[in-house]
């Protein structure tokens, strides 16, 4: 027989059992229900955002509502891939207009890389700034890494000869003028002037063996890139490879770094820059997987951002030896019949008025002290720029007229 002391232990266990299940339903009972609003929370909020936007043409791409704010900066939103559809199997049937440019609402996706508020602020801020450092680096061995009494660290560029840093300097201004701001800032200062910007320096410059008169140039150094493939449209250069519909299956990061790309193919062929996917072309004569390898003087970075780099082979240089590289630029500029249409337009604008030189040299003077003592483009060279943003122009035209 049980005890009434073993009944009621018992009787206390089995209710302290049944305590415990139903605080284990109720838990589950009200994580469902939170589950259940949460959701529900999630559907309106994705029903909001999906809503098509004042902006017409552009594809229900679905952003977090974080990223949904007509004045956030792209660049805040564009490269994650968890707020942002970007691998749709979706083929998008508006990624250009009239064929021939780039959609706005693409070209609104691309970044200012370097804007021109953030480009005067480090040109003010290098100019007087007291070099503590000069290590390897930067390419050439004639160039080097410059650390600066702030940590800012730039690439000093020596150049093999002046014209070479002029190249570089006249290049970066032209890319201001078309608009385009892949270009790392840029400032010129000279190994003589007074004071103590290269005072810490004396014994490096002397046993590089720079001309202590010389003129440098100084472009800010860019951490945390890496190299850039060229895009499978382009690694075949033979008639026009980038089309509607050969970028109709993209995805919106490959789209907007491919714009930039665009870019990039007018700028090197108005400066004849064959420093960069130009000497890829050139060497498919023995090495037919070259076009498979990272682009020469051309960085990505984390946001997904094109660096033009090392533009001392442009107009000056370039221009010089045209007749060597010159059928390798025309098979570049010919690969693309797909423009950013801002680009398009600063060209046409150039064309019209037949005053480019004029206006590369003004913007230089002014923004450069030492313009005057470095130079500028030559009457031949101002006529070679002239003519080869006539070519550009047609070739523009032509796209537009096949299309």
């Amino acid at each position: 027989m049980e005890s009434d002391g073993q009944r009621a232990k018992r009787t206390k266990m089995r209710f302290e059992i049944m305590s415990k299940v139903k605080l284990c339903a109720s838990l589950c009972i009200c994580l469902g229900l939170f589950t259940f609003i949460g959701h529900i929370k999630l559907d309106v909020s994705l029903f909001y955002v999906q809503q098509p936007t004042e902006q017409p043409g552009v594809p229900e791409i679905l952003f977090s509502s974080a990223d949904n704010q007509k004045h956030t900066p792209m660049s805040a939103g564009l490269r994650d891939e968890k707020s942002l559809n970007l691998s749709s199997p979706k083929k998008l049937d508006n990624v250009t207009e009239h064929r021939v440019f780039w959609s706005a609402w693409l070209d609104r996706l691309s970044t200012t890389v370097f804007n021109e508020e953030h480009q005067r602020n480090w040109r003010a801020q290098v100019r007087d700034a007291r070099v503590v450092l000069l290590e390897a680096g930067c390419g050439r061995p004639t160039n080097r890494l410059a650390t600066f009494a702030d940590g800012t660290r730039a690439c000093v560029r020596y150049g093999i000869d002046p014209d070479q840093v002029l190249g570089e300097t006249l290049s970066y201004y032209l890319a201001t003028l078309l608009g385009i701001s892949n270009l790392p800032p840029l400032a010129l200062s000279k190994l003589s002037i007074p004071g103590e910007q290269w005072a810490s320096v004396r014994e490096n410059i002397v046993a590089l063996k720079w001309s202590p008169n010389a003129i440098v140039s100084l472009t800010k150094f860019i951490p945390n890139v890496t190299g850039v493939f060229i895009p499978l449209p382009l690694r075949k250069p033979q008639g026009i490879q980038l089309t509607p519909e050969s970028v109709s299956n993209m995805t919106i990061p490959n789209l907007v770094e491919l714009m930039q790309w665009t870019d990039m193919i007018l700028f090197d062929y108005l400066t004849a820059n064959f420093d960069r996917i130009v000497s890829h072309i050139f060497s498919l004569q023995w090495d037919a997987r070259v076009m498979e390898r990272t682009t020469n003087n051309l960085l990505k970075t984390l946001n997904g951002d094109l660096v033009f780099i090392d533009n001392e082979a442009g107009l000056i240089h370039g221009y010089r030896v045209l007749d060597l590289w010159e059928s390798y630029h025309k098979i570049l500029l010919s690969s693309s019949c797909i423009f950013r249409r801002s680009t398009a337009r600063r060209i046409a604008e150039m064309k019209r008025s037949g005053n480019a030189a004029k206006l590369l040299f003004e913007l230089y003077r002014t923004r450069e002290p030492f313009a005057r003592e470095l130079g500028s483009l030559s009457e031949g060279h101002s006529l070679t720029l002239l003519n080869r943003i006539n070519v550009v122009h047609k070739h523009i035209k032509q796209c537009t007229d096949i299309t």
